[in-house]
């Protein structure tokens, strides 16, 4: 009698058919009309920072970011996103495989996490925040369409505050350094929020000025401070301190969810942000 081999766990797709078609074929053809659209020249930069919400809304900004990175030799994507729902001091990573998309299933390199895994113990290995959360799945899609075979490193970060920031870009450097030319690091960042904002056309100018001088520390202060309400300051500081001082941002693109949306009260701002770092070869 054979043996069955144990399949790998997968994490499964959670708001296809929601934030972006669900079936193969459609998902397919709107990331490339999506990239088409964009007027944002193909380069080859160092890390992006897209949004998570609906293509309907934020589809052609994501599509910005990742033409920002379409030349680039990925091998291996490092997706950094935050927890929306009750974050803990940590950083999770999957214990997962794969993550399902419509077009294909992605694998996760293990080996990778792993690695950062023995790193540093506010990294912790459990599914659930991944299954709860819906940022980094938004920018699957536009992976698999764009880099075929590509890996990814699913990080979902909870913790705040400078000490996370700096854990975040220690590891991240000790662990992909060495392969720098072939990996790149994707921010998972809406610009501000009504949810946790007041005035979040304030709050999105805020926080763009702060990218401009790549002043890490600078976002890390105003997060604290509620001068800006972007979820995921910690996962934007963190990259911005693994580019280093002598990185460069640029806004590509912009749009705010009340162009699509009656109720002017309810106002998400998104951007599409490029890093570019002399640390890093393009």
């Amino acid at each position: 009698m054979g043996v069955t081999p144990l399949r790998a766990a997968i994490r499964p797709p959670l708001v296809d058919g929601l934030f972006y078609p669900a079936r193969r074929e459609a998902l397919a053809a709107r990331i490339d009309e999506l990239l088409a659209g964009s007027a944002t020249p193909r380069a080859a930069r160092f890390a992006v920072i897209s949004p998570h919400a609906g293509y309907e809304y934020a589809g052609a900004v994501m599509a910005a970011a990742y033409r920002a990175i379409a030349d680039r030799r990925v091998r291996t994507a490092v997706l950094i996103g935050p927890v929306h729902r009750d974050p803990e001091d940590a950083i999770y990573l999957p214990e997962s495989d794969a993550f399902s998309t419509p077009l294909s299933p992605v694998p996760v390199d293990t080996e990778a996490v792993s690695a950062l895994a023995a790193r540093d113990p506010l990294y912790r290995r459990n599914d659930i925040p991944h299954l709860e959360e819906h940022c980094l799945e938004l920018q699957l899609p536009f992976l698999v369409r764009m880099f075929p075979g590509v890996s990814i490193v699913p990080l979902l970060v909870g913790a705040v505050g400078r000490p996370a920031v700096e854990t975040l870009s220690r590891t991240l450097a000790a662990t992909f350094g060495p392969r720098a030319d072939s990996t790149v690091f994707i921010v998972t960042a809406n610009m501000a929020s009504y949810m946790t904002g007041h005035d979040t056309e304030k709050e999105s100018a805020t926080l763009e000025e702060l990218l401009s001088r790549c002043d890490w520390k600078g976002v890390v202060s105003a997060s604290e401070n509620h001068r800006i309400s972007a979820c995921g300051a910690t996962c934007i500081a963190g990259v911005l301190s693994l580019a280093g001082a002598g990185c460069r941002v640029q806004i590509l693109a912009r749009a705010r969810s009340q162009e699509m949306d009656e109720d002017a009260s309810r106002i998400v701002h998104y951007a599409a942000v490029s890093v570019e770092s002399d640390r890093v070869p393009a």
